[in-house]
């Protein structure tokens, strides 16, 4: 089963400001690990700050758009599975400026994915994630 474009479709409505319809899908407390570190967002709430705070980074380095490309998606258990993306993310130009996987890790509940942890890997520059507040930390 193929995620790209639902991974594609959130990526817009995050970027369009839909923050409650993104956070939607994520279950809380939620912890995303970025570069071995880990910060657990404890409620929807906070997590649609960040959202709101991710997107006026990406704004103020200039990226407008990204794309999303499913890597694997495997079963964890019986009703769990990760799903790894590769996220490009690209200027007003359409030039790639930055680029990382994240690894979802999710559960089916009522014919839509739940997101129980969230890992960031392979984060190339210049990525603005390190400007914002959870991953100034990591």
């Amino acid at each position: 089963m193929g995620y790209t474009s639902f991974f594609k479709y959130m990526a817009d409505r995050h970027l369009e400001g839909h923050d409650a319809l993104v956070s939607r899908n994520f279950v809380f407390p939620l912890p995303i690990f970025v570069k071995d570190k880990v910060s657990v967002i404890k409620t929807e709430q906070a997590f649609r700050v960040l959202l709101a705070e991710y997107r006026a980074t990406l704004e103020l380095a200039g990226l407008v758009r990204t794309d999303t490309r499913q890597i694997l998606a495997q079963r964890q258990q019986p009703d769990g599975i990760s799903i790894a993306v590769e996220k490009q993310y690209y200027d007003i130009n359409d030039v790639v400026c930055g680029s990382c996987q994240v690894t979802y890790f999710a559960t089916v509940e009522n014919d839509r994915l739940r997101f129980h942890m969230v890992e960031y890997t392979d984060i190339k520059a210049p990525m603005p994630l390190d400007q914002i507040s959870i991953f100034k930390a990591a």
